[in-house]
Order: structure tokens, then C-alpha cells, then sequence
């Protein structure tokens, strides 16, 4: 990341520019992470799914993007103190937007996985209602007793019929 003079020794400039530069495209990122976060939650909603699978590789090529510069700047901590306050503000009000599109996104996405696994279960029960017979007792103690078998709780009871 920074910019290196024939002797070896850091230039400020040139590692200002530097550091402004790598700033802008992390906010690039970061912003069209939040355009396509908010277009998931339309596209899944529409029931889009060609359109989303493009949309998903886009999204975790920029994520993978987006993490390894997060990595740069935990590696170089120095990189933003560089940054004049304007770029440290955009950068800060763009992770702002990015986390909260991000939790909006992801509560949205894990309602669609609820909703479409409450259908699927749904639909199982149907299906087993349709299929099972119908023909046998619901109380698997009755099922025990039409079958003859002996319960351990029952016992055998006599009854005088001539009186």
C-alpha cells in the first residue's frame, strides 16, 4: 500500500493518494453491496430465481472484495489515520449503510426460509394424511390392543354374571 521513493523511504503524498485511493474503491464496494442487498430482497420476493443467481455470485464475489480490504485495513491500521476526515466520514457512513442493508437482508432471507419451510412441512402433513390409512386407531395403546398384545398397566379384571 505505500508508495516507496528510490531510497526505500515513504513518501507522504504518494501514500496519502494511496490510501485515499484504496478508501474510494472499499466505499465503491460497499456501496454496491448495498444496491444489490436491496435488489435481493425485491428479486426473491418476485420469485426471480434466474435473476438472483446471477445477483448471488455478483454479491459474494464483491463480500469477498469487501473482506479482504477490511483485512488490509485491520493489517494497517495506520492506512486510515492517512485519510483526510472527509474519506474517513464516507467510509464510515457506507459501513453504516452497508450493516444495516446486511441485517435487513438477512432477517428478510431467513423470513423467506421459514415461510417456504412451513409450506414444505405443510405439505408433507397433507401428503401423510392422504396416504397413511385411515382404517387404524390414532392412540397407539388402542393399536396395542387391537393387535392382541398384552399392556402392563391393564390388569385382568373378573366379573361375577350371576348375580
Amino acid at each position: 500500500m505505500t508508495a516507496h521513493t528510490n531510497a526505500g523511504v515513504a513518501t507522504q503524498p504518494s501514500e496519502q493518494a494511496s490510501a485515499e485511493a484504496f478508501a474510494k474503491a472499499t466505499v465503491n464496494i460497499m456501496n454496491e453491496l448495498v444496491a444489490l442487498m436491496a435488489m435481493e430482497i425485491d428479486m426473491v420476493s418476485e420469485r426471480k430465481n434466474s435473476e438472483h443467481k446471477d445477483l448471488l455470485e455478483r454479491k459474494q464475489r464483491l463480500t469477498m472484495d469487501y473482506r479482504a480490504n477490511i483485512k488490509v485495513i485491520a493489517a494497517e491500521p495506520a492506512l486510515i489515520a492517512r485519510l483526510s476526515e472527509r474519506h474517513r466520514a464516507e467510509l464510515k457512513t457506507a459501513g453504516q449503510k452497508l450493516a444495516d442493508v446486511a441485517d435487513r437482508n438477512a432477517k428478510f432471507l431467513r423470513g423467506a426460509i421459514t415461510a417456504t419451510q412451513r409450506l414444505i412441512q405443510t405439505i408433507v402433513s397433507i401428503v401423510k394424511q392422504q396416504v397413511l390409512p385411515k382404517n387404524t386407531y390414532s392412540n397407539p395403546a388402542d393399536i396395542q390392543a387391537s393387535m392382541g398384545g398384552h399392556s402392563p398397566t391393564c390388569k385382568p379384571v373378573a366379573f361375577n354374571r350371576t348375580a
